[in-house]
């Protein structure tokens, strides 16, 4: 469905690609590659779930920054893509981790 992985192993420090255009103006855009700063859980919640949102630190960000000690670091929370057929919806990070490549 819309080119997600079936499976996205993530760890903080772990290099990552954008696999869509967020907001291409300020760098978050298809390509665009970053490191894992941290997670984001819903309360009472942990691995193996998926998180709220992801921290990375993207290397070319020029966009507003919410934390001042690191000015290219954003947030990256799941999408919930429908099949075609509308019988089904996955949510995932479009996130790829560039560890194995």
């Amino acid at each position: 469905m819309s080119g997600l992985e079936p499976i996205v192993f993530l760890a903080k420090g772990a290099k990552v690609m954008l696999t869509m255009n967020l907001w291409s103006c300020v760098g978050l855009c298809n390509g665009a590659t970053g490191i894992v700063v941290d997670f984001i859980f819903k309360e009472n919640r942990q691995p193996p779930d998926l998180p709220v949102a992801v921290m990375v630190e993207f290397e070319n960000y020029k966009g507003p920054s919410f934390d001042e000690s690191r000015p290219s670091c954003v947030t990256i929370c799941p999408i919930t893509v429908s099949s075609q057929s509308g019988m089904h919806d996955r949510q995932q990070l479009y996130l790829l981790d560039l560890r194995g490549l």
